[in-house]
């Protein structure tokens, strides 16, 4: 193929290509997962939010040399400004999303002056496939709020409707 120069080599007449060989070093992350907690929103200008959220990713593994396969469940901080922020603003708890990204390594020092190297993926790219509503269901032990119906309570005669 065009633009793979110096990746072809032929092997027992099969043709194949290095992998390694035909990509430049690039940090990407592709992740599909669902949110686990409520975003928290940073407005750094106007119309330019900051959206910090966790998202979890589920895996099939097999184990070694034949063993029996488990599900490996990674959990993953993402940080989205911008556009990609304004999107992310949609999505709540159990939303399932898709993000396009970069990593990065982020000093956080805390109050007491520990300093931690931490992993947050930079999104650029989102989509949301699955959106959850905010908040939660009514149940018996919370019951839902009271809608107000406006027509319910016309004007009085001395009343004047517009003031």
């Amino acid at each position: 193929p065009q633009g793979l120069r110096g990746c072809h080599r032929q092997e027992q007449g099969i043709e194949s290509l290095s992998p390694m060989a035909q990509l430049p070093p690039t940090n990407q992350v592709i992740l599909t997962g669902e949110v686990t907690e409520e975003p928290t929103i940073h407005y750094l200008a106007p119309d330019f939010p900051e959206v910090h959220l966790r998202l979890k990713t589920e895996e099939q593994v097999s184990g070694r040399e034949g063993g029996k396969s488990y599900t490996q469940r990674l959990w993953h901080r993402i940080v989205a400004r911008g556009s990609t922020g304004i999107l992310l603003e949609q999505a709540h708890e159990g939303s399932i999303l898709s993000i396009a990204g970069r990593i990065e390594y982020v000093r956080e020092v805390d109050r007491s002056g520990t300093s931690t190297l931490v992993t947050e993926i930079v999104a650029t790219h989102a989509r949301i496939h699955q959106q959850a509503s905010r908040g939660t269901a009514p149940t018996a032990s919370t019951p839902a709020s009271p809608t107000f119906d406006a027509t319910a309570y016309p004007p009085t005669e001395d009343e004047d409707p517009l003031s």
